[in-house]
């Protein structure tokens, strides 16, 4: 192939500002990416000393004294594997001492050993992206091997090779001839570029180190301790630290992971496929398994299992996680691998059975959900069946009866008295049962317990001890908080009375039982904050309480504490916030459509209405709706009804008051007051002007002051994004604030100091720029553009 460089401009400019502002430049990359080359090419007019590490013995070639160079210009290339100590003593000598322009090249960052405790020296560092090339550069590159490509050929061939100038030659030497860059070239390049890394990098390792690489190649992030299982290394700090000094295979992710090049993972990848035999590779994927799996992380342990056809493993980690409430086990990220189960398997486990009854529910699948319900009925009843096994099919079938999704909860307080008999006559444990799953809520928890809340304190009363028994853990707190939470949406008790009970349900949840109760009542008690108008107290006990989450390792509540986070910025009118959790953080329904995910849903409607993409906010508001109809979520459907109506209204289709008379009869059947007020803002405006729909006048009534003092204290909560079509003259303001207000037209015109006929004038005017129909839609839209409280 031709000795061929193209300038790379970013490197050029790295070297011209060092040389010009006498600083050291550290460029560091991995091998092929042409630093040597650049730098000779910089210099190649101007004298210069190279000077060589070796990967054999660890020292520099030649170490003149310093004194004695005469160039201008002092070049140390192949830093990384530079281990003796004199050699690294003599490049910091001449980092202090020598009055030269210094450049000094590895594969790895800055190693420590490079500067000294007392260095005063400027050391400016460039990497792979300053000597990547991009469409541009790969199209010169190309055309100077005689091969000519479009604008987006070089494109594609800059990405696929991550401007990689070795792998961009040889995708030129792969199309001299006039052949087209197709999937063909692409794999002989592959090979080529396989057959250069031999010798630029596996052969400058040591044994450690390529075992230790080879062991990793198939996994995206590793730790140290994730080395020791899977290389069977003794200490993996030590083999980690000296893989980061020496290559620059191996980076830090800066939180304990680490993780492969890419360019190098691949060729691991391809090296290990076809040098290990079949059971050496499923002893890597093994033994990684059985790292995820002490790590509890159930996915990539199947995976890993899976990988190495390992059937008994894969089926006692999935026994293992139906043993597990919805909300802590992996049901749905782990669906495929239970719905690959061969059937005899799973009939010969009750466990298993029980599992494929409540993943078919968790996957709206009822029908498919009670077929397993009922095989699982057949098998506790089957003599032949040992008295253990049928126990724990009984004991299965009673947790089904609180828990699978579908059947709602209007027979649960019957069940919850008759399997708290059964735990007390035969001694036996429920597994585990979340009533919030992992939701702040126990209204619109694991199920929807909105039926609870017409007789709470009676329920509460003849469930305690019942709730205690079948629950454990799970239960501690639950009387207080569901008393708290459901006097709270109806507005039926005294904050003070609310906070009281829901503090104490943290402290007994905290000490006693589990983090998922003490995350209902962090919430509630922030929402009662809310409704008070001290949104920042509300925000600092979230944020405190999700770190303490995370140092406690409770991960599995941070995606929905973060998206209460994201409701929280909604209600202080900061969109950008909440459209940078739903582009980075927020579940896409259009993948996969997860019950399990429906707080985060909700928030995500929210979210979409406030950014005024009303199409997106309709279709998961639809798609929720029929989720909720089915499996009795009352709740939830009291707020998709609201939500509706506000998307019909802005979009200016459908019957709005309908859908919002339907959602206020459904909330007036619980006397809830909250669910509707916390709209505020987004929802006043449509509830005065729904004075004949057919709800209680007096619930309507109180539904209104709540959602005014709601409204009064965020003004900005899902607001339109709006503007006017074009200023409002003195005038025009001035009437628009009486508008807002409930004066009549004659007061208007009185106050102004005006006639009818011209306040009628300047109504059309204003509509007209507001691009409104009616009075109640001019205030909404004042205060959706902040007009209400700058107007005179």
């Amino acid at each position: 192939m031709e000795n061929i460089y193209i300038k790379i401009p970013a490197i050029f400019q790295m070297l011209k500002k060092a040389e010009k502002e006498g600083a050291i430049l550290y460029i560091h990359a991995l091998g092929g990416f042409g630093k040597t080359a650049a730098v000779e090419y910089y210099f190649r007019r101007k004298p210069h000393l190279v000077l060589r590490g070796g990967y054999c013995n660890g020292m520099l070639d030649s170490m003149p004294d310093i004194q004695d160079i005469k160039q201008p210009v002092v070049i140390v290339d192949d830093i990384a594997p530079i281990t003796d100590e004199k050699s690294q003593k003599y490049i910091r000598d001449l980092i202090e001492n020598a009055d030269k322009q210094l450049v000094l090249i590895g594969r790895t960052p800055i190693p420590k050993w490079i500067r000294s405790e007392n260095s005063s020296k400027w050391i400016l560092s460039a990497t792979e992206k300053d000597l990547a090339m991009d469409a541009e550069l790969t199209a010169k590159l190309l055309a100077a091997f005689h091969i000519a490509v479009t604008p987006e050929v070089a494109q594609k061939i800059s990405e696929l090779t991550i401007g990689h100038p070795v792998t961009i030659s040889m995708v030129a030497h792969r199309m001299a001839g006039g052949k087209e860059f197709d999937a063909e070239v692409i794999e002989q390049v592959q090979l080529d570029l396989y057959a250069y890394c031999d010798h630029a990098f596996y052969d400058t390792w040591d044994d450690e180190l390529k075992h230790t690489l080879f062991s990793l190649a198939p996994f995206e992030r590793f730790t140290p301790r994730m080395l020791e299982v899977v290389a069977g290394c003794s200490n993996g700090e030590k083999v980690v630290a000296k893989a980061l000094t020496i290559s620059q295979a191996i980076t830090s992710n800066g939180n304990g992971t680490y993780q492969m090049q890419p360019l190098l993972r691949d060729y691991l990848r391809y090296k290990q496929k076809t040098t290990l035999t079949r059971p050496q590779q499923k002893n890597i994927y093994t033994n990684a398994g059985l790292y995820y799996e002490s790590e509890g992380d159930v996915e990539n342990a199947l995976f890993c299992y899976s990988q190495s056809d390992n059937q008994e493993k894969i089926a006692d980690l999935l026994v293992q996680n139906a043993m597990l409430h919805p909300g802590n086990g992996h049901y749905f990220e782990t669906r495929h691998y239970y719905l690959n189960l061969p059937r005899e398997l799973i009939v010969s486990s009750p466990i298993l059975m029980a599992g494929l009854s409540m993943l078919h529910s968790l996957l709206m699948q009822t029908t498919e959900s009670e077929q397993w319900y009922e095989q699982l009925k057949h098998f506790s009843e089957d003599k032949a069946v040992s008295d253990t096994q049928r126990r724990e099919a009984k004991i299965r079938l009673a947790y089904l009866d609180i828990a699978l999704p579908h059947r709602g909860s209007k027979k649960v307080s019957e069940i919850f008295k008759s399997v708290a008999i059964l735990c007390t006559n035969k001694s036996i444990k429920m597994p585990e049962f979340s009533v919030t799953s992992n939701l702040p809520s126990v209204m619109s928890g694991g199920k929807d317990f909105c039926e609870w809340s017409n007789n709470s304190l009676e329920m509460a009363r003849m469930l305690k001890k019942p709730v205690e028994l079948v629950l454990g853990r799970f239960g501690v707190g639950l009387v207080n908080v569901s008393l708290a939470e459901s006097a709270f949406e109806k507005d039926s008790m005294d904050a003070y009375e609310i906070m009281s009970m829901l503090n104490s349900a943290y402290v007994k949840a905290d000490t006693k039982g589990k983090p998922e109760m003490c995350f209902t009542a962090m919430g509630i008690m922030a929402r009662v904050h809310i409704s008070r108008g001290q949104p920042q107290l509300a925000l600092s006990m979230i944020k405190d309480f999700r770190e303490k989450m995370l140092a406690g390792g409770q991960n599995q509540l941070i995606p929905n504490i973060d998206a209460f986070l994201v409701w929280q910025a909604l209600l202080s009118g900061n969109v950008q916030a909440a459209e940078k959790w739903l582009t980075g953080q927020a579940p896409n329904e259009n993948i996969d459509f997860n019950i399990l995910e429906r707080y985060r849903y909700m928030i995500k409607i929210k979210t979409y209405i406030a950014l005024g993409r009303l199409e997106e906010a309709a279709t998961l508001t639809e798609r929720m709706s029929v989720y909720c109809e089915e499996y009795y979520r009352n709740y939830n459907q009291i707020e998709l009804g609201l939500l509706r109506t506000m998307i019909q209204y802005r979009m200016k289709l459908g019957d709005w008051k309908k859908s919002l008379e339907k959602a206020l009869q459904k909330a007036y059947a619980y006397v809830f007051i909250r669910v509707v007020a916390e709209y505020g803002t987004a929802l006043l405006p449509l509830l005065e002007q729904a004075e004949k729909i057919d709800v209680d006048k007096t619930y309507l009534k109180k539904i209104i002051a709540a959602t005014k003092s709601m409204a009064k204290n965020y003004p900005a909560y899902l607001v339109s994004p709006v503007c006017l079509k074009e200023p409002l003259t003195e005038t025009e303001k001035r009437i628009l604030a009486l508008l807002c207000t409930d004066a009549t037209i004659e007061e208007i015109a009185n106050s102004c100091d005006v006639t009818y006929n011209t306040v009628r004038y300047h109504n059309k005017n204003i509509y007209r720029k507001l691009d409104v129909e009616n009075r109640g839609e001019a205030r909404l839209k004042a205060r959706q553009l902040g007009l209400e409280d700058g107007l005179p």
